[in-house]
């Protein structure tokens, strides 16, 4: 779920219950869409698993780099358009797009090294 900035979100728990929110920088480019790379969506961290992040805005066309550590299925947020590619390693990698959340989703797979870090490339 994407929260505008200054927005409230009430939440009332039970005793003995328990919530976890990832909260998330996000980005706007040139044209007014956005993106936030959420991270691995089963860790309770998610976003440890992002070591760096770099955004190339090219106009009419975006680019979002990535190096992640881990395996698992990966979570990023993109207001309003279905990414035109997504690559691990400089691979094509398939993806699923939600349009009613924004939330893109794909999995990595488990690394042959250990601390191995993936290379992704999203292509906005």
């Amino acid at each position: 779920m994407y929260l505008p900035k200054d927005t409230s979100l009430p939440v009332t728990l039970k005793p003995r219950e328990y919530e976890v929110f990832t909260v998330v920088p996000v980005k706007e480019f040139s044209d007014g869409s956005k993106f936030a790379p959420v991270g691995l969506m089963e860790m309770f961290n998610s976003g440890g698993a992002i070591v760096s992040l770099r955004y190339d805005d090219e106009g009419t066309k975006f680019v979002v780099r990535m190096k992640l550590r881990g395996s698992g299925l990966v979570g990023v947020y993109s207001s309003v358009r279905r990414p035109g590619s997504v690559t691990v390693d400089s691979d094509d990698v398939e993806y699923r797009y939600e349009p009613e959340s924004g939330l893109v989703t794909f999995t990595l797979g488990v690394p042959e090294k250990e601390l191995y870090l993936w290379d992704v490339v999203i292509q906005l």
